[in-house]
């Protein structure tokens, strides 16, 4: 048995991709902040007898020590040999509007706990020299986009961070990904706090990025996945 981590868990792209793996029969740690959620998520999984199941982990990857304890206890079940680093925060504003409070919350939650949680798992796989790490950038991690500078920063972070992780883990047989997606219909979109600025009904499907994550795991280990860019047909990136 061997455990898939999924960030970012208790909804949206995160809840479907921890939803389709158990489907499929693996174990997924589902890590988020909501335990309740992550509870009623792992819950259902066991009630509707999914050949997988999902363990729940609530922990605020803000928290770096939270984090590598909550690694850690995993480990202790199984290896982690897929860590899919999905978890985020956006907000649709003024860089100059913006709260401090809420700049910290996008930089620590998106970049900083993005590269928390990959040094607490690369620990386990880099002795084993074998693993796979997903990252769900963003659209926003290859170019600025207006009224959301903070998430661009935090997302372009991201991307710089896997471009020069994955040259130091080659060596070790571990292989990172990153998919840096346009708008996707989630409740990140809040349509009253957070209103996406345009027709969300165009926007991608929480179930292609999962297809896409499955397909990128599914690939042989000689084969490299640096970055894919995908986006609805109303946005061009």
């Amino acid at each position: 048995m061997s455990i898939t981590l999924v960030t970012g868990a208790s909804r949206g792209v995160g809840e479907a991709l921890a939803w389709k793996l158990a489907a499929e029969g693996h174990t997924v740690a589902a890590l988020a902040r909501t335990g309740d959620a992550l509870q009623e998520l792992s819950e259902k999984a066991g009630a509707e007898e999914l050949p997988g199941t999902i363990i729940p982990c609530p922990v605020d990857l803000r928290d770096a020590e939270a984090t590598r304890a909550c690694v850690n206890s995993l480990e202790e079940t199984a290896p982690i040999e897929v860590l899919i680093n999905n978890a985020a925060v956006v907000q649709n504003i003024a860089f100059a509007e913006q709260s401090l409070d809420q700049l910290d919350a996008i930089v620590d939650s998106n970049l900083k706990g993005t590269m928390y949680c990959t040094h607490a798992v690369i620990q386990h796989m880099i002795p084993r020299k074998r693993g796979r790490i997903v990252n769900v950038s963003s659209v926003a991690g290859i170019r600025g986009i207006s009224g959301q500078a903070s998430y661009c920063a935090s997302k372009h972070g991201m991307v710089g961070f896997a471009d020069a992780l994955t040259q130091e883990l080659v060596p070790h047989n571990i292989q990172v990904a990153t998919i840096c997606p346009g708008a996707i219909d989630t409740p990140l979109w809040d349509p009253e706090t957070n209103p996406y600025p345009g027709d969300i009904s165009k926007t991608l499907q929480a179930g292609e990025i999962v297809d896409l994550v499955c397909y990128l795991l599914a690939q042989p280990d000689h084969s490299i996945f640096k970055r894919i860019v995908m986006f609805p047909s109303n946005e061009w990136h």
